[in-house]
């Protein structure tokens, strides 16, 4: 029997309890707690207690001390009361109401003088166990807690120390909340440690709440793996592999050619550290834990985006991806392939960002094609490594093309890091500037697709949709589409087709994209048919045409496109400064060879401070960093600083044609009650769906009709023409059969 109640010497005592489903006290949690922080300390002790840092053995003093009384509040009886009318056992008769949260009460029974707690360390175990919840509460009524204490916890004072087998402070009485008033922040000279506290104790918590360890280890090391790898395939080290692996104990930012194994490199400087790998396209960041686990044949890795648990079913190659995926959400795999919006939130300090900046403090980071963000975004990644700096932990930044303010920026910083350049010899890229429209052009595109392989890159998907729709029909050519305005289920078949295209020698034929290829992907085209953009995306678009070969023919093999380029100006893809000034630097290499080390110095001087000076970008850029100096403490809550950091004003939407064929679904969603089957009937749904820019989904109000199925709004349904060949139609132009309707 779960209530067990004994008699003793007149005394009632109880289980006290911590949680309801699964039933389990407050001992039982405390206790899984101890476990996983002796685990954590096991694993990866040195990392976070850093000499330079923290007293080691003291920390970790702190730190159990912090895990042994943060639920001892739930001895009050209004919140024992709360579950055990969950676990339907009969309530124990008060007058007290469960507006007092338990870690509001917890930091009263820690015995301080008994345990030798410094002032210092009052506040810091303090804090940490009583903003653990990080609940909104209403200030402390001293009085209300005596009255508490001396009616509701004094009675039972005996048994809770029997239940629990703990020191208990033997005057309970309200002097700690002096020691909570002024929380922690950035100035304080305890800040560091405190978010490291802090933090450990949120994943400590959350790990034994969900019943799993704290960190995942084995026998592997992922830079073993990665030689065993190279050596099985005959690659030697190159270069950057070798300059990787011999500054393991260093920040690292180098530029690297394309194709020159930079993902290895990368993986060798890694080591047997705890490891978070970035990249900004999720098919990159799915392909990354591909070759972990099926090149590499290395195990402890996880997945995390928004929509990785959908990718994990999808391959079919696990029984447990549900398992899989709540442990990377709770940061448990030594190495996790991630979005930078799944870490990167915590430099916005929403409420319980030091779960998350913790982890990072005692981990290695990889910011892979950082040239591939908005400036402000960049402005977000440079502020978080840091702070991430500043708690200890590790960066390497690794890219094609590298601005050179983002370099200066680090400098000022004060953050020290090797910087290298591994360009490759070879001369991939010959260029013709067209000073047309890319459609002017087709004829040549269709002749080329039918012997080669083309990839036509437009800088918005209207203007890809055109494209394809003026080439399709041609005879004896196979053209496909692909960009971000199909419904998730379609665009993961479609970036299965396009590897699959690129890796068949016999295939021809021509894709056409926007710049969601750009970053990471794989494959390799003859010829590549592209708008102007700006110098570093351009570049990112060369990498997918001739990625692994030397190009030795007289004929060009880039044709870039000026005049009309879309995507160009205010609220648009490309600044038009840059775009202008990469125009200009771009033009003396018409109808020439063009160089990798020639790239890179065209792009670092591009984005020097001299040419960027009175730009919107470099405004943009300054004011990020600007902004992020500024940052009020728990302002934004996580969801909102996950969108910040996104940079995307983006809501999610279903066609109609979509809606209709699946209403049963949705139906079936509304109304399930039973938890886990709504989650995976909702992960269905997504896969029905798109996102769109908020902008683009105003200016169609007309068209978009409210779910009956959802709440607020959730997947709003679009009555605009869509299909699994050419996406959401949201341009009429690119739709011989829309209405004539106004825009």
């Amino acid at each position: 029997m779960w209530l067990k109640i004994v008699y003793k010497r007149g005394v009632a005592q109880l289980k006290y309890y911590a949680k309801s489903n699964p039933k389990e006290t407050i001992m039982e949690h405390t206790n899984k707690l101890l476990e996983n922080l002796k685990l954590l300390k096991n694993i990866y002790g040195k990392d976070i207690a850093k000499k330079e840092l923290f007293d080691e053995e003291r920390f970790w003093y702190l730190l159990e001390i912090i895990c042994k009384y943060h639920d001892i509040g739930k001895v009050y009886t209004p919140f024992q009361n709360m579950i055990l009318e969950k676990i339907k056992q009969q309530i124990i008769p008060t007058k007290f109401s469960n507006e007092i949260k338990h870690e509001q009460l917890s930091p009263m029974f820690i015995p301080a003088e008994k345990l030798e707690l410094t002032e210092n360390e009052k506040i810091l175990v303090y804090q940490s166990i009583y903003y653990h919840h990080e609940r909104k509460h209403e200030e402390i009524d001293k009085s209300y807690i005596r009255q508490i204490i001396e009616e509701d916890i004094q009675p039972k004072l005996k048994s809770i120390k029997e239940e629990l087998r703990i020191d208990i402070n033997e005057e309970l009485n309200t002097r700690y909340i002096k020691y909570i008033k002024k929380r922690i922040t950035e100035e304080n000279e305890l800040y560091n440690e405190y978010c490291m506290l802090k933090g450990l104790l949120h994943r400590l918590d959350h790990s034994s709440s969900g019943h799993l360890e704290v960190e995942e280890d084995n026998e592997q090391i992922i830079s073993d793996c990665t030689t065993k790898f190279m050596d099985n395939n005959n690659f030697e080290k190159n270069k950057l592999q070798t300059f990787t692996s011999e500054n393991r104990d260093k920040n690292i930012l180098v530029i690297g050619s394309t194709g020159i194994g930079k993902t290895e490199a990368a993986l060798l400087w890694s080591g047997n550290s705890k490891t978070f790998f970035t990249l900004p396209i999720r098919v990159s960041i799915n392909a990354i834990f591909d070759r972990i686990r099926d090149n590499l044949k290395y195990k402890n890795v996880g997945l995390l985006h928004s929509t990785a648990l959908d990718y994990l079913e999808e391959t079919q190659e696990f029984e447990n991806e549900e398992e899989i995926y709540e442990q990377t959400k709770n940061l448990c795999y030594k190495i996790t392939t991630c979005t930078i919006d799944q870490i990167f939130p915590f430099v916005f300090k929403y409420k319980g960002y030091e779960k998350i900046y913790s982890t990072l403090g005692y981990s290695k980071i990889i910011i892979d094609e950082v040239q591939a963000y908005a400036p402000e975004i960049v402005a977000i990644i440079l502020k978080g490594i840091e702070k991430i700096h500043n708690l200890g932990g590790q960066f390497m930044i690794m890219t094609a093309t590298l601005p050179r303010i983002y370099k200066d920026e680090l400098e000022k910083m004060n953050i020290k890091f090797e910087y290298n350049e591994f360009i490759k010899p070879e001369k991939r890229h010959l260029i013709k500037l067209q000073n047309q429209e890319i459609l002017e052009n087709i004829n040549d595109i269709c002749q080329k697709g039918k012997m080669s392989k083309v990839l036509v890159i437009a800088n918005t998907v209207d203007k890809a949709i055109e494209i394809y729709s003026k080439i399709k029909g041609q005879e004896d050519i196979s053209v496909n589409l692909l960009h971000s305005r199909y419904i998730l289920r379609d665009r993961n078949e479609k970036e299965k087709q396009i590897k699959k295209f690129s890796n068949s020698e016999e295939n021809h034929g021509i894709w056409i994209s926007t710049q969601i290829v750009e970053a990471s992907l794989d494959i390799d085209f003859d010829y590549l048919y592209t708008e102007m953009s700006t110098l570093d995306s351009l570049f990112q678009r060369m990498g997918r045409c001739y990625r692994k070969r030397e190009y030795k023919t007289k004929e060009p093999n880039v044709y870039i496109y000026i005049k009309n380029a879309t995507g160009i100006g205010k609220n648009n893809v490309y600044n038009e400064q840059i775009h202008e000034k990469s125009i200009e630097l771009l033009e003396k290499y018409n109808n020439q060879l063009l160089d990798e080390e020639t790239k890179i110095k065209l792009v670092d001087r591009l984005y020097s401070k001299e040419m960027l000076e009175g730009t919107q970008f470099y405004k943009d850029f300054k004011s990020g960093i600007e902004v992020l100096d500024n940052i009020i403490d728990y302002d934004v809550d996580k969801s909102k600083a996950q969108n910040l950091l996104r940079n995307i004003a983006n809501t999610t939407v279903i066609p109609k044609t979509i809606y209709d064929e699946n209403i049963e679904l949705f139906r079936q969603y509304y109304e399930c009650k039973d938890y886990k089957e709504k989650h995976k009937i909702r992960r269905m749904l997504n896969k029905l769906t798109v996102s769109i820019k908020v902008l683009q989904y105003s200016k169609r109000a007309q068209y978009i009709i409210k779910n009956p199925y959802m709440d607020k709004n959730e997947i709003s349904i679009i009555d605009l023409p869509y299909d699994s060949e050419r996406g959401l139609i949201l341009n009429e132009d690119n739709d011989q059969n829309f209405d004539k309707r106004s825009f």
